[in-house]
């Protein structure tokens, strides 16, 4: 796993500032790159739980339960399921 997604783990856990993390790593990536245009149109302008659910809808659309993908990233599971 990189640096910066490990980060980010970490400060979502650790209830940082992971959207400003995210913001300023998109705003220094070439705008004209379509990834980063499809990120910045996804992600920015949504709130937490308009993110949360998109993330919700893409896990489900994979085929993969919440809890696998939280205990893939080391990401304690609230409720300890």
């Amino acid at each position: 796993m990189n640096d910066m997604m490990q980060g980010l783990i970490q400060m979502a856990v650790g209830g940082g500032d992971a959207m400003g993390v995210v913001r300023k790593f998109l705003e220094s990536q070439n705008p004209a790159d379509p990834r980063v245009a499809q990120a910045r149109r996804m992600i920015f302008g949504k709130s937490a739980g308009e993110l949360e659910q998109a993330g919700r809808n893409m896990l489900k659309e994979a085929g993969t339960p919440l809890e696998q993908f939280l205990s893939a990233l080391g990401i304690p599971i609230p409720g300890g399921r």
